[in-house]
């Protein structure tokens, strides 16, 4: 994978990405956050920003990354017209090709909209668009826990779940862009329910609200723990740690949960490497229990580790979004003889 620092051109010389000085524009749009940065052609980060998402309709979303553009330049003391490509992290499913919105899940406003041409017309610039789980999965692959990997996968989850497979150095996208929707695996969860169906079966019962609603189910039911009702997985961990039972159940269900869905992976693209990320599988005391599991599960199970990238993630694969539409857009350059 090409990263932002420079596109290699033909003959084996090194060109920058954006030779005039021009920057690049990632941003990786959640259903609650936005997180956006600036990057220069040799792929230095010159401004970044966190800020909630405003969501609501295309519109608002459009105006939101455009007015981020103008404050990342001003905060990097470049004019808004230096910025002169984009790629973009959605929390949605995108055909491929015409970047049409067709699933959107935790995000409002995107439904049936071309997520590529509005943010082109808006920011006047070539933009990119991927799901952000892609993002994320390039991201891991180009800076974080897969670097140097061709088949790998990336699962992550946190209040849902979303996933990314590269196999034979390739982004898996499928024909409709669904590849790596893990959360429609019908295994964890009921798929015939209407929930089931809405949100993907696999996420019922593996994302965060499942962990609290499994825990708060036994708290009501009088069993005893030093947990409250309402902790997160990251709370689980620390009180198994501490001996307390009903934590060591919770977590050893969740890892088990973990283990279907990355033997599932394994069954049908067989990756070397499965990568958990997000504010659940990130979790430390997940990845034991999980690897566990999952050797029970799998005649030669894949190496399973925590990515390194956190919440940057996907940023890091918007970036490299964008460097790849520069890159493209390059003129040939011609080499030796021998390669003409």
């Amino acid at each position: 994978m090409t990263g932002p620092a420079g596109a290699r051109a033909r003959g084996g010389r090194e060109r920058a990405l954006l030779p005039d000085g021009g920057l690049l524009l990632g941003v990786d749009l959640g259903g609650t956050k936005l997180r956006a940065a600036l990057a220069d052609e040799a792929g230095a980060i010159l401004a970044e920003t966190v800020e909630p998402a405003c969501g609501g309709t295309v519109d608002a979303i459009v105006a939101q990354v455009v007015a981020v553009r103008e404050t990342l330049a001003a905060r990097a003391g470049r004019a808004a017209g230096a910025v002169r490509v984009s790629g973009i992290a959605l929390p949605v499913a995108l055909r491929p090709g015409s970047g049409l919105a067709w699933s959107t899940g935790n995000i409002r406003g995107l439904e049936g909209v071309a997520a590529r041409a509005a943010f082109a017309q808006a920011l006047g610039i070539p933009v990119a668009v991927d799901n952000d789980a892609n993002c994320a999965t390039v991201g891991e692959g180009r800076a974080g826990a897969a670097a140097g990997e061709s088949d790998y996968a990336v699962v992550a989850i946190g209040t849902g779940i979303g996933g990314g497979i590269v196999s034979g150095g390739r982004l898996l996208r499928g024909a409709r862009g669904g590849a790596g929707e893990v959360a429609f695996l019908p295994i964890g969860g009921d798929p015939w329910t209407a929930r089931g169906r809405a949100s993907g079966a696999y996420e019922t019962a593996v994302a965060g609200p499942a962990i609290v609603a499994r825990l708060d189910d036994a708290l009501g039911a009088g069993e005893a723990s030093r947990l409250i009702p309402g902790s997160r997985l990251e709370a689980i961990a620390e009180a198994a740690a501490a001996g307390d039972a009903l934590a060591s159940r919770l977590l050893d269900e969740e890892a088990r949960l973990v283990a279907l869905g990355i033997a599932a992976i394994w069954a049908v693209v067989d990756p070397a490497l499965v990568v958990l990320s997000g504010g659940v599988g990130a979790v430390g005391g997940l990845l034991a229990p999980a690897r566990a599991h999952v050797a029970t599960l799998c005649a030669e199970p894949p190496r399973i580790v925590t990515g390194l990238l956190g919440e940057r993630a996907a940023l890091v694969g918007a970036l490299q979004l964008a460097a790849a539409v520069a890159e493209e857009r390059l003129p040939a350059v011609e080499g030796p003889a021998e390669d003409r």
